[in-house]
């Protein structure tokens, strides 16, 4: 697995999070990049299974690495995230064949990720809204807020 991200103590954060699953798979190993160049050697070096790299690295993207691989023809599964949630950006990335995560969801949902069967690519589709987002409203507890008069 390959985490590419300029904050450092957020990739090895992100890195601790999914520690305890990659253990479990035999040969396993993460590597932390800060940078696109690092990131570019260590991706034709030693392929990683998964690669997580943040959209945003400094003059290039982590878009680019997707590409590499992609044109490469590794056997790479590439998860992009970002800050904002921009669907036009989702898109792209989705297009290069890549899943596409916001940054606060990403430390929720990457445990799923690791060791996971992943379809050819994210078949999620931005532009619809994700009820789940939303907080409740309506049904039986709307009835426990206190009327105002």
């Amino acid at each position: 697995m390959l985490i590419v991200d300029p904050n450092l103590p957020a990739a090895a954060a992100l890195a601790r999070i999914v520690e305890p699953d990659a253990a479990r798979r035999e040969g396993s190993e993460i590597a932390l990049c800060s940078d696109f160049c690092t990131a570019r050697a260590r991706l034709r070096a030693a392929p990683p299974e998964l690669l997580i790299t943040a959209l945003r690295l400094h003059e290039y993207n982590g878009l680019n690495l997707v590409y590499l691989a992609k044109g490469a023809g590794l056997p790479t599964k590439s998860i992009v995230y970002a800050e904002a949630n921009d669907a036009g950006m989702a898109r792209e990335i989705r297009a290069a064949g890549a899943f596409y995560e916001a940054s606060p969801r990403l430390p929720v949902v990457l445990p799923g990720y690791v060791g996971a069967k992943l379809p050819p690519q994210d078949r999620r589709n931005a532009a619809v809204y994700d009820r789940r987002r939303s907080g409740r409203s309506g049904g039986r507890r709307a009835l426990d807020r206190p009327l105002s008069i």
